[in-house]
Formats: C-alpha cells, structure tokens, sequence
C-alpha cells in the first residue's frame, strides 16, 4: 500500500469508524452474552473493517461497520457451535 493511500485510509477510519465507536459498543453489547469479550469483537470488526476498505471505501460507512459486526457475532456463534 502507499503511503498517500495508507494516509487517506487512517484518515478515513479517524474520521468515520471511530466517531461509530459508542454506538458499536452498544450493539455488542446487545448482542454478545461475554460482556468480557466486548473489546476484542471491537477490535476485531475495526480489524476486518480497515482491511476491507483496504480495496475501497464503502459508501456507507455506518452500514458497514454494523453489517461487519454482525458477520463477526455470526461467525463466532458457528464457532462455538461447531466446538
């Protein structure tokens, strides 16, 4: 990745995703049983989503964010299932 392109994407995820943060924290929280867990499945979803956007911005980033977060709710709740 450039550096001009590595700069535009941390600026984008000051910008956007973290301003998200609160309200982020307020759906795991709603959806996650391990109130424990809550700060490594945000961190996971800002992990995936700054690597998505790796290969362009979304549209909407809210949208974005929360469909992340649920994808990751899912796969970890298949995880547990298959373990």
């Amino acid at each position: 990745m450039s550096p001009d392109l590595h700069e535009a994407l941390d600026n984008w995820f000051v910008q956007e995703v973290l301003p998200l943060e609160p309200m982020l924290i307020g759906f795991l929280r709603h959806h996650c049983r391990e109130t424990e867990d809550i700060v490594d499945l945000r961190q996971d979803v800002y992990v995936r989503v700054y690597e998505a956007a790796e290969a362009g911005l979304p549209d909407n980033t809210k949208a974005f964010v929360f469909a992340v977060a649920r994808n990751l709710l899912i796969d970890r709740a298949r995880h547990r299932q298959v373990a």
